[in-house]
């Protein structure tokens, strides 16, 4: 028995597998402040330049950061920079990781760290790196900065309210630099807040969190939205989603996973006496996105004949019966 979903399994279950590595990467800590006295800047190094995980970089990375940084250099970077670092890192594990940095942070991180090896070996940055920002000067900022929400005062339950927004608007767990993502690191640090500090209000939290959501969202790269029809999956793709996403994990996949929701669609579909309506709505779900009508072995031809069934003598035949 099949459904529509069957070409797109494959791609669906590495998409998501990746979607949940990012998504349960640790978060930073949130450093206190000193107590007594002002921070002290710390010396500008290639990892601080650069927010490159290294441990994400391969082979083919490290070359395109030696390439960029050489290139806005005018000379082979020097050692301690971060195309030697990467090198190194290569050295360790060619094939990199399954989450590579893509083009852009690499050539951004490399631009960055020219400007700071131009500078700490006295020399002027070339013309080729005019339109760099120079690092310590500039900087990012972060979601809660850009939305002007306090960290400050958001304790424990501000961050779960944040998270439950932001959850519920994009439809997946809210990624690393996220609004959610930081508040909840903010309170793991003060889970009550910082005291003396005010806690935004509820409505302000749930604004920024929504527009928070419509901005990963339009980040997001568009082949990450896994193109699996949950009305439609079967049992039996559902169980090949559940084998393909362990494999591409390295462990079962949790709940919330694609896999996982897969196999719940099913076993709640697999429980209703299969209607009229719930027939005709998966005909014309498998018809929409076919294009044409669908095959004797689909599930939506499945159901029509279960609604038959059901309608001429009151059975009340489901789609597990028939071990769809």
């Amino acid at each position: 028995m099949t459904s529509s979903n069957a070409p797109f399994l494959e791609k669906a279950a590495y998409v998501d597998a990746v979607r949940i590595l990012q998504d349960t990467e640790p978060l930073p800590p949130v450093e206190p402040q000193p107590a007594l006295r002002p921070p002290t800047p710390p010396r500008t190094t290639a990892s601080t330049t650069a927010s490159i995980d290294l441990d994400s970089i391969g082979e083919a990375e490290a070359r395109k950061i030696v390439s960029e940084e050489h290139r806005a250099l005018g000379y082979r970077p020097s050692d301690g920079s971060l195309a030697a670092q990467a090198q190194s890192a290569a050295a360790r594990h060619p094939e990199g990781s399954l989450i590579p940095p893509n083009e852009k942070a690499l050539t951004e991180a490399a631009e960055a760290d020219a400007v700071r090896v131009a500078g700490e070996l006295g020399g002027q940055p070339s013309y080729k790196m005019q339109h760099i920002t120079v690092p310590g000067k500039a900087r990012q900022l972060s979601a809660a900065e850009t939305l002007g929400i306090d960290l400050r005062g958001v304790g424990r339950n501000e961050a779960n309210q944040i998270m439950s927004e932001e959850h519920s608007e994009l439809g997946y767990r809210p990624p690393a630099g996220s609004l959610a993502a930081e508040a909840q690191a903010a309170a793991a640090h003060h889970p009550q807040g910082e005291p003396g500090v005010e806690h935004p209000d509820p409505i302000s939290l749930v604004e920024a969190a929504r527009e928070d959501a419509q901005r990963v969202a339009a980040e997001r790269e568009p082949d990450t939205v896994p193109c699996i029809n949950l009305h439609t999956v079967t049992k039996q793709e559902a169980q090949l989603l559940e084998s393909l996403e362990h494999k591409f994990l390295g462990y079962t996949p949790p709940s919330g996973s694609l896999a996982a929701q897969a196999q719940a669609a099913v076993a709640r579909r697999g429980a209703q006496p299969v209607t009229k309506e719930l027939a005709a709505f998966l005909y014309s779900e498998e018809h929409r996105t076919l294009g044409y009508e669908p095959p004797s072995d689909n599930i939506a031809v499945i159901a029509q004949s279960l609604a038959d069934q059901n309608a001429a003598d009151g059975g009340a035949r489901t789609l597990a019966d028939a071990g769809v």
